[in-house]
């Protein structure tokens, strides 16, 4: 399995909000965040990122950066959670797209690493030559990881439909379809019709 590296150029970005009644404490502390992340230190950066969302969790650049923090820290669902309310505060910001991507996907592909071949769960598969490169998952995991991986898809596109410039735009391309292949392959391998309507 291949994964996206093109995370490495998620950027924070800067509090520019004016209206803010506690602006200067939330830039202060997004910058402070900003600070440990350069450190390394992701745990101490959604800490200083968690209290400025509790100051005014309207503020676009908090939830953004919060988003990216949890995605180095490798907490993916919180990322999803903080990039998804950053996008309803500002729909139009395309690397809030991507980096939602790159949180969906993460998580999606977590599944298939956290499943090591000793533990992997028996299936009953008709023609297993068709599925031999696939690991052995739950039904429930790959239900969630192919749902996660066209949401991922979704969220690329939405990147590259505001960005259409984009220098790695060929790269995102290339990973999309390798996207698409991975859920399509695990769909049909465990009998996944339309995800979304399964999971209800």
């Amino acid at each position: 399995m291949r994964k996206l590296t093109l995370f490495l150029a998620i950027l924070f970005v800067s509090v520019l909000c004016s209206a803010c009644i506690n602006n200067i404490a939330i830039q202060e502390l997004n910058n402070k965040a900003q600070e440990y992340m350069q450190k390394g230190d992701f745990q101490s950066a959604i800490s200083r990122l968690e209290s400025s969302v509790d100051l005014d969790g309207s503020v676009f650049e908090t939830r953004y950066n919060l988003g990216v923090a949890y995605i180095s820290a490798q907490d993916f669902k919180k990322a999803q959670e903080q990039l998804k309310e950053a996008i309803k505060i500002k729909p139009d910001f395309a690397d809030s797209y991507y980096s939602l991507a790159v949180a969906q996907e993460s998580d999606a592909l977590k599944v298939l690493e956290d499943t090591d071949d000793e533990n992997q769960v028996e299936v009953a598969v008709v023609s297993d030559d068709e599925y031999s490169d696939l690991k052995n998952i739950s039904k429930e995991d790959a239900l969630y990881m192919v749902n996660l991986l066209q949401e991922a898809v979704k969220s690329y596109n939405k990147y590259l439909e505001l960005k259409p410039q984009s220098q790695d735009r060929e790269d995102i391309l290339a990973q999309v379809g390798y996207l698409e292949e991975t859920a399509s392959k695990y769909a049909q391998k465990y009998e996944i019709t339309n995800g979304a309507e399964e999971q209800q």
